[in-house]
């Protein structure tokens, strides 16, 4: 065999390596993008449906402002009549590693019989955007006279199968954790906030 023949055959091996990476990679972009979806989609119908029976309010796609120029946008906004509770969705579905000082989060996936690394993607800290929204939240109801109602935030990886190797205490839940979160009585108890009011102050998609 020529040396040509031989360079040809390594530039065509090497393609076939890359064009399999990169339709690895899109494959594995557009898994996620649906897994996203679908995720968002489980965690709103579970809230709609709490909060449909008790006159409680979601509020979908909330843009806060946190300075003369920048702006957070918020998932989901839960108004009861003793808290206003704001959820960021994630849509990863793998291994999740990360703390509350983490500047990124890592979502790794592998391969259940090798242990080894399919895929790894780094997404901004979703505690550190949650956080930043209950703060704003926080700073609106109190320039509006309603600095009493209590706020809380969580983290939700909607997926089922994602599995969470997180700081301890953080509000943060898996799929099963938040289905557990709203069968606390206290968001169900009466209480002295109005819903209408504070749904129009925070605005966003009812």
């Amino acid at each position: 065999m020529q040396t040509w023949q031989i360079v040809l055959i390594a530039i065509g091996a090497a393609i076939i390596v890359i064009t399999a990476a990169v339709c690895g990679v899109m494959l594995y972009t557009s898994a996620q993008r649906k897994k996203g979806v679908l995720a968002l989609n489980r965690v709103t119908g579970r809230l709609n449906r709490f909060a449909g029976i008790r006159s409680f309010k979601v509020l979908s796609n909330v843009t806060l402002q946190t300075g003369k120029k920048e702006s957070i946008q918020v998932d989901r906004i839960l108004i009861t009549f003793n808290h206003v509770i704001l959820f960021k969705v994630c849509s990863q579905f793998d291994n999740i590693y990360g703390d509350a000082k983490d500047p990124t989060w890592v979502s790794v996936r592998t391969d259940k019989k090798t242990n080894n690394t399919l895929a790894r993607t780094v997404f901004d800290n979703p505690f550190r955007q949650a956080q930043k929204a209950n703060d704003a939240v926080r700073r609106l109801l109190t320039q509006h006279k309603m600095g009493k109602v209590q706020t809380e935030f969580y983290v939700v990886f909607g997926d089922p199968k994602a599995n969470l190797s997180i700081g301890k205490g953080m509000p943060v839940l898996s799929d099963k954790a938040f289905r557990q979160l709203l069968t606390r009585s206290k968001y169900s108890e009466d209480g002295p906030v109005d819903v209408n009011e504070v749904a129009k102050l925070l605005g966003g998609e009812a």
